[in-house]
């Protein structure tokens, strides 16, 4: 979310409507306390807020006194920045002086930037109309295939904890049950019979039945038995799936998805986050899911 007015407060900088440092607002306002972007990226993002005009840019860092500018300690200035397209996060951007020779380098990094990169830890140029270009290149929304990518991954978090969940009381379980029978084992070898004690409300075949589905479910978003389907912010469906080690991404409307997709959503958004139902799939946020395919069939409309 770019803007949060219950958590943050917001100071507009140097008159730029789409320029803001954000502090939490239980934070003490500090009185008579000017705070500007440091000058050398004010011309940058100038330039890219003429370039991409739905850009914002938000900065959440611990100011500093830019001595070299300024000579009273009111004045502090943002120098790192997080750039949003709408709620989207397209990247950082932000400047450092080299203690070498004086100058400044303009540092720049997202995703893509950093799956390409083969040397050093960030971009970055001295040059600020170099990266004014370079930003306008990299940073843009995500496209389906990146956005699919990320529902998988999320997904897979999501079946990970399921997984665990229900295998942690399971596992509880079979040692206290394990337990109990060595030690009767031990002293009535001979006559030995399943007989426990202790908890009288565990009920071991609910547990491992729990355990056996999150495990189905696991399986078959591992074996690509099941498509992850995105609700966009237009009400259309992003339905997802690996193939060939790649990912496969088609866009549906309530017309165009298929009567199991539809049924398997209409289920899954009745329970809360994070909740899986068996042989269905799982719920990971009010725009994300995981649906299952139906046995011996596919999900693709």
């Amino acid at each position: 979310m770019f803007i949060d007015d219950i958590k943050y407060r917001y100071t507009y900088l140097n008159s730029m409507k789409n320029v803001v440092h954000e502090e939490p607002i239980d934070r003490a306002v500090v009185p008579d306390r000017t705070i500007i972007i440091r000058p050398e990226l004010e011309p940058v993002i100038d330039k890219l807020l003429r370039e991409r005009p739905t850009w914002r840019f938000k900065s959440t860092e611990n100011f500093y006194n830019h001595k070299n500018f300024y000579n009273h300690s009111g004045v502090r200035t943002a120098t790192n920045f997080e750039i949003y397209d709408g709620d989207e996060a397209l990247g950082r951007l932000w400047a450092e002086q080299n203690w070498r020779d004086g100058s400044t380098r303009y540092n720049f990094d997202n995703f893509r930037l950093e799956k390409a990169r083969q040397r050093s830890r960030v971009s970055f140029t001295t040059k600020p109309a170099e990266a004014v270009k370079r930003i306008v290149k990299a940073f843009h929304l995500k496209t389906p295939t990146e956005r699919a990518v990320d529902a998988f991954n999320t997904v897979g978090t999501a079946v990970a904890k399921v997984v665990s969940d229900n295998n942690w009381p399971l596992r509880r379980a079979k040692s206290a049950i394990e337990k109990e029978l060595f030690a009767y084992a031990l002293k009535h070898w001979d006559e030995m019979k399943v007989h426990l004690t202790g908890d009288t409300t565990l009920d071991f075949p609910a547990l491992v039945q729990a355990d056996r589905e999150a495990q189905e479910m696991s399986e078959a978003f591992r074996d690509n038995d099941g498509v992850t389907v995105r609700i966009e912010a237009n009400s259309s469906y992003l339905v997802s799936r690996r193939s060939d080690g790649g990912y496969v991404a088609e866009t549906y409307n309530d017309s165009t998805l298929s009567d199991h997709l539809r049924g398997a959503l209409g289920l899954l958004k009745l329970v809360d986050d994070g909740t899986a139902i068996p042989g269905v799939g799982i719920r990971v946020a009010a725009n994300l899911y995981f649906v299952m395919d139906k046995k011996g069939e596919s999900n693709d409309a």
